[in-house]
């Protein structure tokens, strides 16, 4: 089961996008399940309640806790980051707020049934990407683990350790290598350094800052591609 949220303070809309993604999955056989909130809150507090979301689409402009603030709330304080969301909007000047929260889409009222399956066919792309193993060598066992979980590798003394959500693992390889193999939110940003974008809070010319803390630098003959690549795969915001 795919579930999807809608969080609006216009039941209307809340119907309108919930009629599309019937349709949709009446098309596609996702096998898509439906849940709305009215409030920033009651989404917030059944998130608490650990209430299973793949795609949310989510108004900035809730009446309270307005969407950006929920969004980061979902990113920051829930740590979440497997949560697809797509802003929904009026008006369309929010770009630069919505850098940190990561969503794949910002769609502007009235809503097309392209608007949204369009949004559907990215979440489920990456649905499909966020799930598949990442595979390696250590301590002379085969393991797996999925790309999603992978916040950076580095490099030290001819082994590469990759950071992830809940710890650090060491194999042997080489850096040059292993980014010729990492999936698009994957980039090298230092000979020693691969990042996973997804897990990236912040970004400066010469620095980015991963979920968890950590403070990576770009270097020098890495940073205009670093910083397009970047660019690109936040839909060209500045950072």
């Amino acid at each position: 089961m795919y579930n999807i949220g809608i969080c609006d303070d216009e039941r209307d809309t809340c119907a309108q996008i919930a009629d599309m993604i019937y349709e949709y999955d009446k098309r596609n056989k996702t096998g898509i399940e439906v849940s709305i909130w009215n409030t920033g809150e009651a989404l917030y507090q059944d998130m608490l309640k650990n209430k299973s979301i793949d795609l949310l689409f989510l108004d900035i402009e809730l009446v309270s806790t307005d969407g950006i603030q929920i969004g980061r709330q979902i990113r920051h304080e829930l740590e979440n980051q497997d949560i697809c969301i797509v802003y929904i909007s009026a008006r369309s000047s929010y770009a630069l707020e919505l850098f940190k929260i990561h969503p794949i889409d910002f769609l502007i009222k009235p809503l097309s049934v392209q608007d949204i399956s369009e949004a559907i066919d990215e979440a489920l792309r990456l649905y499909r990407r966020s799930n598949t193993m990442f595979g390696y060598r250590a301590d002379g066992y085969s393991c797996k683990i999925p790309y999603r979980k992978i916040t950076y590798f580095y490099s030290e003394n001819k082994k590469i350790n990759m950071v992830t959500v809940d710890s650090t693992v060491q194999f042997t390889g080489k850096i040059k290598e292993l980014a010729k193999t990492m999936p698009e939110n994957f980039i090298q940003i230092h000979q020693s350094y691969i990042i996973n974008m997804d897990h990236m809070n912040e970004c400066s010319y010469e620095t980015v800052k991963m979920s968890g803390g950590a403070e990576l630098n770009i270097s020098q003959p890495y940073r205009k591609q670093v910083r397009k690549h970047i660019m690109d795969y936040a839909w060209g915001q500045d950072c």
